[in-house]
């Protein structure tokens, strides 16, 4: 009897302990890919501009340059196509901020750029390597 009740409570207490393990994990993961979201969210929002059909002011635009270390980051924690995105929206964010300080950008051009990357931001999805129990949190 005690044999059995000791089988019992090891093959209760090791999957769980495995499956509880695997769980924080995949939670850890995904709390820091949806931070790293937010902060992208974050910068792009932090853009400030006065402008008119003919010309945009960037009032604030200094965040910008933080698009390319979340895209590293994401690249570095293996969701490879996200920081894709993110990087090639990095990019977008800069040959903007450039244009404006040189050039004539209508500001209705800046707002829908800036709608459109918090579209493509929010559209963001962790890599498949995102299941595996291993590798970086």
């Amino acid at each position: 009897m005690p044999n059995s009740f000791a089988y019992e409570l090891t093959m209760a207490l090791v999957p769980g302990a495995v499956a509880g393990y695997y769980s924080g994990l995949l939670m850890a993961k995904q709390a820091k890919f949806n931070s790293l979201k937010h902060e992208a969210l974050r910068c792009v929002r932090a853009i400030n501009y006065v402008g008119d059909e003919v010309q945009t002011n960037l009032q604030r635009a200094d965040r910008v340059d933080d698009l390319h270390l979340i895209a590293f980051e994401l690249l570095l924690l293996k969701h490879r196509r996200a920081g894709e995105g993110m990087l090639a929206l990095a990019r977008r964010a800069e040959s903007l901020v450039a244009s404006c300080k040189l050039g004539k950008v209508p500001v209705e051009q800046v707002m829908a750029s800036l709608s459109q990357w918090q579209e493509d931001i929010r559209a963001l999805r962790p890599g498949l390597r995102f299941l595996l129990p291993w590798g970086q949190i």
